[in-house]
């Protein structure tokens, strides 16, 4: 008996933003559905060298206008915010410190349609 064992490489979109420290930065998310049935139950930041959320949006139990956000505390704290009517949706940051550089990566999970990830490499340029 053979055992055959698959790897499936999934390749993750990446946008690339520059900005200037000391002003705002707009890192995009595509949260957009196709299905008028569906919605986003929960939209998670990550920063790669870190493993953890840097920021979310959870309307699991509630309609998405009211959903609950959350960032944490020691990387943007009441920096940023959450601008989902963009088209691409937005994690917008107030006053771009050279520390917030590096890659981000945005899940979105739906109600039922399958999680979607996308990456944002942010480069910032020191004052």
């Amino acid at each position: 008996m053979s055992h055959v064992s698959a790897r499936f490489s999934v390749s993750v979109p990446i946008s690339h933003i520059v900005a200037l420290a000391g002003d705002p930065t707009y890192l995009p998310c595509d949260i957009s559905t196709t299905d008028e049935r569906d919605s986003v139950h929960l939209v998670l930041w990550f920063r790669e060298d870190l493993g953890t959320s840097v920021y979310s949006v959870d309307a699991r139990d509630r309609d998405f206008g009211f959903a609950e956000r959350w960032s944490d505390d020691t990387m943007f704290s009441n920096r940023a915010y959450f601008m989902p009517d963009k088209k691409p949706a937005e994690l917008g940051v107030n006053y771009t410190r050279e520390e917030d550089a590096g890659i981000y990566r945005c899940r979105v999970d739906f109600r039922t349609g399958q999680t979607r990830n996308s990456k944002v490499n942010l480069t910032v340029i020191g004052e």
